[in-house]
């Protein structure tokens, strides 16, 4: 009897149940690879041509891959991998998800209850494994369970912050007939966001009104639900410097007349050398990150009144004293505010902020040689915002590469950024900007890495060249890890140490997968090389071999 008779009668496999619930949650791709008790998971999916199953060469690289695909969505996402070491290869990329609060759902199977606590192969206690790392883990014991577990996935994976969850089952409790339970997500979440109270709107305003240097600092809750356009509107008409923080340099435009820029270490020091002159801080959709405030006063002052906004309660007042937390939408916020600013008259900003990133401006330019060789990093990472459209998606990864790109990267619209967050695990890069690209097709997208980056996932380039997904990935080929020598340059007296190897030639590589690839040993052959990429339509590699002795500051310098 097939999907459609079972249907009829009122029953289907819990396989079914579980795919038709992930439908109804607007579920179109599933990230993966098959194994032994994921195959009543992936038998259901090959019936169902509404969703397009990626296989991937490496469950990390799937992991990601979906990671990439939420973010850029912004809406969850599915891996799927067997048991055992399936799932252990996954955890890498959940990690991630949950440093990130990346509603990323992994779907995995577990060794079947008469194998189980018998020392069998691939047996593990997963759920205590996945714990640590997800919002939730559970492991379904029986058919009946199934559908109310993928909607408590879901439910849980969503509810702010938001983060990873994490189901599993073997193929006995999938295969067996359940009832159909078709419920709508309306029905069992929240799908419209809690709103901002409104004595504290009038409270946080009088704060605002009264302080003499205000700041804004949009965090990517401003992002998740699309309110930046709300958020310009509001700066306008208050006057009020922008400032984002680090992970999120698209949260707020960098074109606009107000915008200082990304925070922190690697940030722009229009913003690092304004932020601490700022009496009330004004945080939106924020959660504070390493990256962006060192977890100390510094880039703000210890006497600045912060009002700390963000749809999780929780993250409120964690590394900072605040003087007003306040729970609620983003959206529910910014038009709170707007509204009130309209009341008052408009006022003129206390930062030049056209000088202040100007001046910036001009010491990003003072450190450029474009005539370096070998190829300078910085001059990677101005070639790469230069040739990437003003929608282009650009993806980096952890290390010296990616810290050079985030100094560079001037954003023009919303999701057109991502880097891993404080996870900061190398190798993910790649595999995430193919999520990104299956999630904005009419996007183009740039990754970049180091080399030790792209080794981590280079078989990703088949799933990339099969599935035709054109993604151009530049190598910072330093050929040993940059971010590393730094440290140790920084801090152990340069004591170089494990730090150097040998590669292949990537752009001769790519071209033995099948991709477009270049390697490029002159600064000057850059541009047409990532240019010539982009328009190839294929998945590239552009191996630009680089000094090893531009390296990003490891310290925070404002």
């Amino acid at each position: 009897m097939d999907s459609t008779e079972n249907k009829k009668v009122g029953t289907i496999t819990g396989s079914r149940a579980m795919v038709d619930a992930l439908l109804r949650e607007g579920i179109d791709h599933v990230f993966g690879i098959p194994g032994t008790q994921n195959l009543a998971f992936l038998d259901a999916l090959r019936e169902t041509p509404e969703i397009r199953f990626i296989l991937t060469r490496h469950e990390q690289g799937a992991a990601f891959m979906a990671l990439g695909f939420a973010r850029a969505r912004n809406a969850p996402a599915v891996v799927t991998a067997t048991e055992g070491p399936g799932l252990t290869n996954l955890v890498t990329a959940i990690a991630a998800a949950n440093k990130g609060n990346v509603p990323l759902i992994s779907i995995c199977g577990v060794q079947e209850s008469e194998m189980r606590e018998r020392d069998a192969t691939q047996d593990l206690d997963q759920i205590p494994f996945m714990k640590p790392i997800t919002k939730w883990a559970y492991s379904i014991p029986y058919p009946e369970r199934i559908q109310e577990m993928v909607r408590k996935a879901f439910r849980v994976a969503l509810t702010e912050p938001q983060g990873p969850t994490h189901l599993e089952a073997p193929n006995e409790v999938m295969l067996q007939k359940v009832k159909v339970e078709a419920i709508a997500p309306a029905a069992y979440r929240a799908t419209v966001p809690a709103v901002s109270d409104p004595g504290q709107l009038d409270a946080a305003w009088a704060l605002i009104s009264k302080a003499e240097r205000p700041l804004f600092v949009v965090g990517r809750g401003v992002m998740k639900e699309n309110v930046i356009a709300e958020m310009e509107k509001l700066a306008t008409a208050t006057g009020i410097p922008v400032a984002v923080l680090q992970y999120s340099p698209d949260g707020f435009p960098s074109t606009h007349p107000l915008a200082l820029g990304p925070l922190g270490r690697n940030g722009f020091s229009s913003a690092n050398k304004n932020a601490p002159k700022a009496d009330v801080i004004v945080a939106i959709g924020s959660h504070f990150d390493v990256f962006s405030t060192m977890y100390k006063y510094g880039v703000f002052s210890e006497n600045a009144k912060i009002i700390h906004h963000t749809a999780a309660p929780g993250q409120i007042g964690i590394i900072f004293p605040v003087e007003m937390g306040v729970a609620g939408s983003s959206a529910s916020f910014i038009k709170g505010l707007t509204e009130r600013a309209s009341k008052s008259s408009a006022r003129k900003s206390w930062v030049d902020v056209a000088k202040a990133r100007a001046d910036f401006d001009a010491e990003l330019n003072a450190v450029l040689t474009p005539d370096a060789v070998p190829i300078q990093s910085q001059w990677v990472a101005h070639v790469i915002r230069k040739v990437l459209p003003k929608n282009g998606v650009c993806v980096v990864d952890a290390g010296n590469g990616g810290k050079h790109v985030r100094s560079y990267f001037k954003s023009h619209e919303p999701f057109t950024f991502m880097c891993i967050d404080d996870w900061a695990s190398v190798g993910g890069s790649f595999p995430i900007a193919l999520g990104a690209k299956l999630a904005c097709p009419e996007r183009p997208v740039i990754s970049a890495s180091g080399d030790m980056g792209i080794m981590c996932n280079i078989g990703e380039l088949e799933t990339a060249v099969r599935e035709n997904i054109p993604v151009v990935h530049v190598i910072f080929n330093d050929e040993g890890l940059g971010n590393e020598r730094a440290f140790q340059n920084e801090h152990f007296g340069g004591r170089f140490f494990a730090v150097d190897y040998k590669n292949p030639n990537f752009g001769d590589l790519a071209k033995v997968f099948g991709a477009y690839g270049e390697r490029v040993t002159k600064p000057g052959d850059l541009e047409g090389a990532i240019q010539r990429a982009l328009a190839s339509g294929k998945p590239a590699l552009i191996d630009v071999m680089i000094d090893q002795n531009t390296l990003a500051p490891v310290v925070f310098k404002q």
